[in-house]
């Protein structure tokens, strides 16, 4: 176990009127710390490009011992830090805390109290989609990653889609979960997206989401957002890209050519 220098504090010193002037104020800028991948932080870094923020990302590699270098109040990423104009720093941890709160900022939590928890369930289950996988398929024993992708590829995603299909339909059908403008589920629901696409088989889970018109007019109304495409024309986003494929590289089922090739040695 690390450390408590390895901690960081959430509270920092300043009142609770001081650290809300500071999440609220219009010229704050941003610095998300996270590995240099995309995953549980691209959902904040296209808020960030909607919202015309500036904001920086300092990005790191996986290494041993990482958490010794890089304090983070529950020893995981990502981190951000929200920066007032005068210098002071509010933290804040965990990336459904920080989805949420610049979602807030950007006004991507609907119009009124209804719509913000219509929203947030929304992003909740298109969040848990990726934690179910990433806990039972990605980052599973290796001998059981055939099957856990089989069970995914035949039922979880299906049905999924087939839930997510229904309220996209009873919300007019137009590319929007809630009301006819963009929101954190929408925004969410493309990153997500993207997600299984950078995973080994990769191709198999993006063939189910394109058969979905639904599931891909919210993939076309948040990428044609001009700020959103700018951003994802860069190569800083492309970089993230390669980050992830990288890092699941590693997580590949084995195949039968595997066993054989395993058998012959």
């Amino acid at each position: 176990m690390s450390d408590s220098h390895s901690r960081r504090l959430i509270l920092n010193g300043a009142s609770a009127e001081e650290n809300s002037k500071t999440l609220t104020s219009p010229e704050t800028t941003f610095r998300m710390v996270y590995w240099n991948l995309s995953c549980v932080a691209a959902t904040a870094r296209d808020m960030f490009a909607y919202g015309k923020a500036t904001w920086s990302d300092e990005s790191h590699d996986m290494t041993p011992g990482w958490n010794d270098k890089i304090p983070t109040p529950y020893n995981v990423l990502p981190v951000l830090n929200v920066i007032a104009p005068d210098g002071k720093e509010v933290v804040l941890s965990e990336s459904i805390v920080i989805d949420q709160y610049l979602a807030k900022k950007f006004n991507l939590l609907g119009d009124n109290e209804w719509e913000e928890w219509a929203i947030k369930t929304h992003y909740s289950n298109i969040h848990y989609l990726r934690e179910r996988s990433l806990m039972k398929l990605t980052w599973t024993w290796a001998d059981k990653r055939k099957e856990a992708l089989d069970v995914f590829l035949e039922k979880t995603l299906p049905d999924f889609i087939v839930d997510h299909e229904f309220h996209l339909r009873r919300n007019g059908s137009n590319g929007h979960y809630v009301g006819d403008r963009l929101s954190l589920a929408d925004i969410h629901l493309v990153n997500v997206m993207d997600h299984f696409s950078q995973l080994p088989n990769g191709e198999s889970f993006t063939a189910q989401f394109a058969r979905s018109e639904l599931l891909t007019k919210v993939r076309q109304n948040v990428e044609k957002n001009a700020e959103i495409a700018a951003w994802r024309a860069s190569e800083e986003w492309e970089n993230f890209q390669q980050g992830a494929i990288n890092i699941y590289a590693v997580t590949r089922p084995p195949t039968d050519g595997d066993e054989l090739h395993e058998k012959e040695q």
